[in-house]
């Protein structure tokens, strides 16, 4: 045997702050009202986490309208990228980038710091870095070993 529940409807609210009242949980000390920033009881500077300080940046500095390196007109969106990964609130240390851009920046950063100027086959990085099929970048001597290895097992 089915049963079926008819919905009961949603009850109706009225919110107080629509009145211009606050909610009795919501009051501010007068003491603290107006205190945004460093006055703020709770700022903790540098130490605020990572999205806490990208809000505090496009707040400070506005939305980012282009990309400081393609410069390209075509993105759909801009963002601010970070230079040196320690998230100051030092204007220096930002940049605007297209979502591709800052990608592929910060994949350059992470692999600098887990394998310094050698690839993770422990080959010199060179200049001329090739891309593979999928887009990542890889070195001259592992190309030619994989593509070495490739015509071997081909030929076998």
């Amino acid at each position: 045997m089915d049963v079926y529940y008819k919905e009961a409807p949603m009850p109706t609210v009225s919110y107080p702050e629509a009145k211009g009242e606050m909610r009795p949980n919501e009051k501010v000390s007068e003491s603290l009202r107006g205190k945004y920033g460093e006055d703020a009881r709770r700022w903790k500077g540098n130490q605020a986490g990572y999205v806490a300080i990208h809000i505090w940046i496009k707040k400070h500095w506005g939305a980012p309208d282009h990309c400081d390196i393609c410069h390209t007109p075509k993105a759909s969106r801009y963002e601010w990228a970070n230079k040196d990964q320690k998230y100051r609130r030092v204007r220096e240390d930002w940049f605007q980038a297209c979502p591709s851009c800052h990608g592929f920046y910060d994949a350059a950063i992470r692999r600098e710091q887990l394998y310094g100027d050698r690839c993770k086959n422990g080959h010199l990085w060179l200049d001329n870095r090739t891309t593979d099929t999928r887009g990542y970048n890889i070195c001259s001597a592992c190309r030619r070993e994989t593509t070495r290895r490739y015509r071997n097992a081909k030929a076998n």
